[in-house]
């Protein structure tokens, strides 16, 4: 009996230790260029910049690191996005390509709000049937999360970072 408490109480310990560590928070993840808080500012009060997500951390599962290849556009009159999604569907998607959170956007409203050592942004898409809305927390030094909220999927969020849209364009031609 006593055996089989031990066993039990280590169990505990492991499964607890697990999901302690595993949800670490590991928002500030460094851009490759050093950008300051005046840049950060203006690139979120112009409404021109593309979040690198580093990493993604969905509802049910474990964290994974994304590849290169992965980003949201942000501009003043459009959203791009090429974001994978990796959790439920509570609506089966009526083609495979309908499974990443892939689209165009035109239609939205953007909001920011202050925060102690960053923004929020909000972004509703009014022209995306399932998306509900695109929230981001940006920092001062760049580094920032995602949090997709969708009708038909779980919620996701997206670790990394943000950067101008420019320079963006220009690293990736090279």
């Amino acid at each position: 009996m006593k055996v089989k408490n031990k066993i039990l109480q280590a169990a505990f310990i492991f499964i607890a230790a697990t999901i302690i560590f595993g949800c670490a928070n590991t928002r500030h993840i460094k851009s490759d260029q050093p950008i300051d808080t005046a840049n950060v500012k203006n690139m979120i009060d112009s409404q021109s910049f593309v979040f690198i997500p580093r990493y993604v951390n969905p509802m049910s599962g474990r964290k994974r690191y994304l590849s290169s290849g992965f980003e949201i556009s942000i501009s003043r009159d459009t959203i791009v996005s090429y974001l994978p999604f990796f959790g439920r569907g509570y609506i089966a998607p009526i083609s495979p390509a309908d499974v990443d959170f892939d689209f165009t956007s035109t239609k939205f409203t953007y909001t920011i709000t202050p925060a102690k050592r960053g923004w929020n942004i909000s972004i509703k898409p009014k022209d995306q049937r399932y998306l509900q809305e695109l929230y981001f927390r940006i920092y001062d030094d760049a580094s920032a999360s995602l949090n997709i909220t969708s009708i038909d999927r779980s919620s996701i969020s997206y670790d990394g970072y943000i950067t101008e849209r420019k320079l963006y364009k220009e690293q990736k031609k090279q």
